[in-house]
């Protein structure tokens, strides 16, 4: 799946902030980025809720739906 303008040099998430994930295999779901890691090639990567996600899986494909991202006040 591949995603226009998506730069997988940066980093577009900081730990502690609520994401919605679109994995190329499975359901997409809203989870929390507790590490943002950089290999060998400056690639960004995050870890959420456990899951090692590539940058290009926090953007929907052409026509899929956005997830609604809900929270209390204050988080």
């Amino acid at each position: 799946m591949r995603h226009k303008g998506v730069n997988w040099r940066m980093a577009y998430l900081k730990p502690g902030q609520l994401t919605a994930v679109y994995p190329f295999k499975g359901e997409p779901f809203v989870g929390r980025v507790s590490r943002v890691t950089k290999n060998r090639l400056m690639r960004i990567s995050y870890v959420v809720d456990g899951i090692n996600v590539m940058a290009e899986e926090l953007f929907p494909a052409e026509g899929q739906p956005k997830l609604r991202i809900r929270c209390a006040p204050g988080q």
